[in-house]
């Protein structure tokens, strides 16, 4: 098991890390807050507008992130009578939590998994024709799950509801840990939190060192994305919950 004063770094949103500082403290570890990710409101074209009045003509929706949930729920004004006669989709934990929250007395969620693949491998998901589907997300991202929905005979319709920057951060303390040599470990929850990462960090100095570091990382995809990038040492959670990632982080230590 790791030792106590081990420093962690944690590159969620600011608003999105305060459960899991609290767990990495519970463990007698130092979190430090790095975000590399910043979510922002995502201004709506009049089709967004549409979709947003007119949510009731779609058979399922999907939400793929607690922040779709969160941002889409304000977009509605917290009228979940619009969603209740709908099946919505959640696909992990944390969304269907929110959703739950809200009022919503009937969310499906993937049995096992937490990406489009888990979403795809759903009962209810199986036969589509004729059947229009909405998936709420953030700016960009995968293709698969509309795809493949729109190859089983559903008519898919896209609600992006917040974007991703790069928040403008001050390296001068993460940079001093890498010259030390003591970070313990990095968690990321996000292809593009590793991107993100990686364009603030890496420098000719201590390039080595950083890529030398235990990531904790949320899906195969992201462990992919980071052996590509030059990480040598990567743990993938279970899912993608705080819990997991102290569990990945305890479990890799151990296993070292």
């Amino acid at each position: 098991m790791m030792q106590t004063g081990k420093n962690i770094l944690v590159t969620r949103p600011d608003h999105q890390s305060k459960n899991l500082c609290k767990l990495i403290e519970q463990q007698g570890w130092h979190a430090i807050r790095f975000p590399v990710i910043d979510i922002q409101a995502k201004p709506l074209s009049t089709k967004d507008i549409q979709r947003i009045q007119n949510i009731e003509q779609y058979r399922k929706v999907i939400f793929v992130s607690v922040n779709a949930v969160n941002f889409a729920l304000q977009l509605i004004n917290g009228k979940i009578d619009r969603l209740q006669k709908l099946t919505c989709i959640a696909v992990g934990k944390a969304s269907y939590h929110a959703l739950s929250a809200s009022g919503l007395s009937h969310v499906l969620m993937p049995e096992q998994g937490f990406n489009s693949e888990a979403i795809l491998a759903m009962p209810e998901m199986q036969v589509l024709s004729g059947q229009s589907c909405l998936i709420i997300r953030g700016e960009g991202g995968r293709e698969l799950l509309a795809d493949s929905l729109r190859e089983r005979g559903a008519r898919v319709d896209y609600l992006e509801v917040y974007k991703r920057v790069l928040p403008i951060t001050d390296n001068k303390i993460i940079d001093a840990y890498l010259l030390q040599k003591t970070l313990s470990a990095i968690l990321i929850y996000s292809g593009d939190a590793l991107k993100n990462l990686v364009k603030v960090l890496v420098k000719e100095d201590f390039n080595k060192h950083l890529l030398n570091i235990p990531l904790i990382v949320i899906s195969q995809r992201v462990q992919i994305m980071a052996k590509t990038i030059g990480f040598k040492n990567i743990i993938i959670a279970d899912e993608a919950s705080d819990a997991a990632m102290i569990n990945a982080l305890l479990n890799g230590e151990e296993c070292g």
